[in-house]
């Protein structure tokens, strides 16, 4: 039980914790999902749908119809694959840069999240596939 004192210091931080306040700090924070895409799904994303559609095709037993777990699969390998590509150009980026990119290189650090994320998502799918 949170004693009257800790709730009253967890109320004086939630009042700092409320994100940008500011027109300009608002705009800059609504455009961090837009940097690389990535947090945009495959399959509502029109350039990578056919894509998505053909290896969740693949992915289905012939006999059936396409299958939640068979796009989710086919969904996540294409994320999998963007991620990848996205990396292999910040690495080349990297290799260019001559001293060490400090900015590049936390860029590596948060495309992780996503390629984790992927991945599990892709196993999962698969599992069931499976089963």
């Amino acid at each position: 039980m949170a004693s009257e004192r800790q709730i009253a210091a967890n109320r004086r931080n939630a009042k700092k914790s409320t994100g940008p306040r500011s027109a300009d700090g608002k705009a800059r924070s609504s455009r961090n999902a837009l940097r690389h895409g990535l947090s945009i799904a495959s399959r509502v994303h029109p350039a990578f749908q056919n894509n998505v559609m053909l290896l969740a095709r693949a992915l289905s037993p012939a006999s059936e119809d396409i299958g939640d777990a068979a796009l989710t699969a086919a969904d996540a390998e294409i994320d999998l694959l963007r991620t990848r590509r996205h990396r292999a150009l910040i690495e080349e980026s990297l290799g260019q840069a001559g001293p060490v990119n400090f900015d590049l290189a936390n860029e590596l650090d948060k495309l992780e999240w996503y390629e984790r994320r992927a991945f599990g998502r892709r196993n999962k799918a698969l599992r069931a596939i499976e089963d």
